[in-house]
């Protein structure tokens, strides 16, 4: 259960910095940036909840208290800059970190993997726009 809970810390933190550039993007195209931030946003706290109620829950095991997982998340959210570009650079090596870390997690029922499946093809769609942001 311990690599489902270190999904949950970067899930976490992924939701945390892309409200911190969503907040803080600027510049030519804000808006766009301002909605791309939410679009990776939007569902994560979905996939944190089915996570808990899935691999947990379902294997009658509590999840660990709220408090525990936001302290061990701080340290994987990225250092917010000014440059909208160097976040959002960050933002996708957070998700390609945690894509990979999902390819590691192994020994799960089908309703698992099938969450797990559901999470990594949500992410990698993300990344892709991501991919488009970065671009030069």
């Amino acid at each position: 259960m311990e690599k489902i809970n270190k999904l949950i810390y970067f899930l976490l933190a992924i939701a945390n910095f892309t409200k911190d550039i969503h907040y803080t993007c600027h510049g030519k195209a804000f808006y766009s940036k301002h909605l791309l931030a939410d679009r990776v946003y939007d569902g994560i706290y979905d996939f944190i909840d089915s996570l808990k109620e899935t691999c947990f829950l379902g294997n009658d095991t509590l999840p660990l208290p709220s408090g525990e997982y936001l302290s061990r998340t701080t340290s994987l959210i990225p250092p917010l800059t000014d440059n909208d570009k160097t976040n959002f650079e960050a933002l996708k090596d957070l998700i390609i970190e945690t894509l990979a870390l999902i390819e590691q997690i192994d020994g799960t029922t089908r309703a698992e993997t099938s969450l797990l499946d559901s999470i990594a093809q949500d992410l990698q769609q993300k990344l892709g726009l991501i991919n488009l942001q970065v671009k030069e």
